[in-house]
């Protein structure tokens, strides 16, 4: 099972995200605990940076970065002038 160990040594790391024929690079940028969760392990969300002239749909993507390689779900959260953020939350 995933956990917010598996990630915190990579904030500030690129993933590659297979989006169906193309490949995009989000960089973690933070996890986050969530002390309400049920969740075995615990439960946390991870939030990602991603270009602004790229946008990603609420769905699931293949992660591939630091290690790691697994499907997760990520829903489009926020922007600013220069960047798309994500979240994926595990609770």
């Amino acid at each position: 099972m995933i956990s917010a160990s598996d990630f915190e040594s990579s904030v500030g790391q690129t993933f590659t995200v297979d989006t169906g024929g193309t490949q995009l690079q989000l960089e973690l940028n933070a996890v986050r605990s969530l002390s309400s969760s049920s969740r075995a392990g615990g439960g946390f969300s991870l939030l990602f940076k991603g270009p602004r002239d790229a946008a990603l749909q609420q769905a699931t993507y293949r992660f591939v970065g630091n290690g790691f390689a697994d499907d997760i779900f990520i829903v489009p959260v926020s922007a600013d002038a220069t960047a798309l953020f994500y979240e994926a939350v595990f609770n």
